[in-house]
């Protein structure tokens, strides 16, 4: 079996494979196949609708992505890999798709392609690759064995709100205790964002506020107050809970974020509430993380259901650097390891010995008087 990269004369297999494991995510077989939270909803199929067209796999030559293709003994192709880099983290990749072949052929296909696709990242320089993947998933397994390792899980919580449903806000405007957020706002959310996750977790997705700004949420808060997303926070001393609402589109739903210090419930209640009252009538989805099980429970009292959990992986590689000494240096060192401290002119190198200042008398031919 040969993996290479991916060429225009692919596509059409690529394409191939790509629908055939969607057929059989429809059918209820389990194929992971892009960077679906859930391949296996049509929910969360249609919520990545704009990653899974076909101009999303055509290989380029950007620095920061990959495509490689499993190519068998005949000459077709049973699988293939893609991988993007991650904003603010020039050493990430993500792996946003394998898909392999419903043949035995394909099924031997993944382990290579995992493999060359962390070769090809060492050779442009990336250390860190990671991907999400159904928590029950036959991929998980072939992931952990090439060396990844679990450090969060995701669920995805999804209500089917409509115009008829009774809606719950909090005292007043329904929009306390949230105001707008504003640019400047960015370093207070990114400190809640360390108070509120795991430092293991926060090292891997966060270890600057610059790499946190362009990388969380698909990098919504370097877009803060630039596109159609709408930002809120809460103060109490500082910034203690955000959340944030996409709005709904043909291809998705409204998206909600949230992020809450959870030391008061009633305020964690206030907040969600207050969020829930921006939101426009319609189904809304949520993704939250495992620690974030107070925000979980809230949503489901409030008619959110669990559509499917994810698992975030992640394997760290090092990144060896040849270091070129000096020839001469190298022909010391060979010498020296012989016994033979020689220079490359040939005379012994004896240590140097610093001699006494006294005078000494010079000696002659003629026999002392």
């Amino acid at each position: 079996m040969n993996v290479r990269s991916a060429s225009f004369r692919d596509l059409g297999r690529i394409d191939q494979l790509w629908r055939e494991a969607t057929t059989r995510e429809e059918s209820g077989l389990t194929s992971f196949a892009g960077d679906s939270p859930v391949p296996q909803t049509i929910l969360v199929r249609l919520w990545h609708a704009v990653s899974k067209t076909l101009s999303s796999l055509v290989p380029t030559a950007e620095p920061d992505t990959a495509l490689l293709v499993a190519e068998d003994t005949d000459g077709s192709i049973v699988g293939f890999i893609q991988a993007q880099g991650v904003s603010g983290q020039p050493k990430a990749w993500h792996v946003v798709n394998l898909c392999l072949a419903a043949t035995g052929r394909g099924h031997f296909a993944g382990a290579p392609l995992i493999t060359h696709l962390c070769n090809e990242g060492l050779s442009r320089r990336v250390t860190r690759f990671s991907v999400r993947i159904p928590v029950d998933h036959t991929a998980v397994n072939l992931f952990l064995e090439q060396g990844f390792t679990q450090y969060a899980t995701e669920q995805i919580l999804f209500r089917d709100d409509s115009a008829d449903t009774p809606r719950v806000v909090a005292p007043g405007d329904g929009a306390r205790p949230l105001r707008p957020a504003r640019r400047e706002d960015i370093g207070g959310i990114y400190h809640l964002y360390l108070r509120t996750t795991p430092s293991h977790v926060a090292n891997l997705e966060g270890p600057s506020q610059k790499a946190w700004q362009a990388s969380f949420q698909q990098g919504c808060m370097a877009r803060l107050g630039r596109d159609d997303m709408r930002h809120f926070v809460a103060e109490r001393a500082g910034i203690v809970a955000w959340a944030a609402l996409r709005p709904a589109s043909a291809a998705r739903p409204a998206v909600l974020a949230l992020m809450c210090e959870g030391q008061d419930a009633g305020f964690r209640e206030e907040v969600i509430e207050a969020a829930l009252a921006h939101a426009q009538p319609g189904p809304v989805a949520c993704v939250l993380r495992h620690y974030d099980s107070e925000l979980i429970r809230a949503l489901q009292r409030r008619g959110f259901e669990i559509y499917g959990t994810q698992l975030l992986l992640v394997r760290d590689l090092a990144l060896k650097v040849r270091i070129h000494a000096p020839v001469r240096d190298k022909k010391k060192v060979a010498l020296a390891h012989a016994g033979l401290a020689r220079s490359a002119a040939g005379p012994v190198n004896r240590p140097l010995h610093v001699l006494p200042t006294t005078p000494t008398r010079r000696s002659t031919s003629s026999s002392p008087r």
